[in-house]
């Protein structure tokens, strides 16, 4: 799964909720190429120190943003 290993996503469910984890990915999909890898990318935010700082819904509106700027 894009080189996030199925332990990890667990892990992620555990610490961040099911929702969140999902959107992470989501949100991966979208950035495409501007991450190098998304298995660190993955674990850094919905594992790592600022895990508690992740909020899907705000990226998202964020590219959602730029996404209209852009079309």
């Amino acid at each position: 799964m894009m080189g996030i290993h199925p332990e990890t996503f667990e892990k992620a469910k555990s610490a961040v909720g099911a929702q969140k984890a999902s959107c992470a990915i989501f949100i991966m999909l979208q950035l495409g190429q501007r991450i190098r890898d998304f298995g660190a990318y993955f674990h850094s935010i919905t594992l790592g120190q600022r895990q508690d700082q992740f909020d899907p819904v705000a990226l998202i509106k964020r590219l959602s943003k730029t996404a209209m700027q852009t079309a």
